[in-house]
């Protein structure tokens, strides 16, 4: 299921700035655009963590937001919550803009990876930058205020 973006801004701002304690899967599916078929799959597989409560899979708020990282990006997340995001957002989780100088390979690398899985080369190297980020957690965790919070997030709240 795909949402549009009006649709996907109202439900990034549904499930971050009007929390629940448990949502059922139905909820998770439609909320997150996640498809609901793969999603009771990868539960029953144990891909993806929910209870069964009288027959039927039900997620907390932190599981329901590991579904809706897989399906929206940071910067899409920012960009519904607007100002709103400092107020249930770890302060870490900000994006900020850099200018890097890269081997050419290495930027060839990024732009194909981005385009075989459909997203920007932004989004591509925050995939290869979060596993960096957990291998100097332990490190660097202590030094930088926030840091664990922010990697772990919604775990690390």
């Amino acid at each position: 299921m795909i949402l549009g973006k009006d649709d996907q801004r109202q439900n990034i701002r549904a499930v971050f700035l009007h929390r629940q304690e448990s949502y059922c899967l139905g909820d998770v599916a439609r909320l997150t655009g996640f498809p609901p078929a793969k999603l009771r799959r990868e539960v029953r597989m144990g891909w993806r963590d929910a209870s069964k409560v009288n027959g039927s899979w039900q997620f907390t708020w932190r599981q329901l937001v590991f579904v809706a990282l897989s399906e929206w990006t940071l910067g899409e997340i920012l960009d519904a919550l607007g100002s709103e995001a400092e107020a249930v957002l770890p302060p870490l989780l900000t994006l900020r803009t850099v200018t890097v100088r890269l081997p050419e390979f290495i930027l060839r690398a990024l732009e194909m990876t981005a385009a075989d899985h459909g997203m920007t080369l932004d989004d591509a190297l925050h995939g290869e930058l979060i596993d960096y980020a957990g291998t100097v957690a332990t490190r660097l965790g202590p030094r930088i205020p926030g840091y664990q919070e922010a990697y772990l997030y919604p775990c690390g709240e």
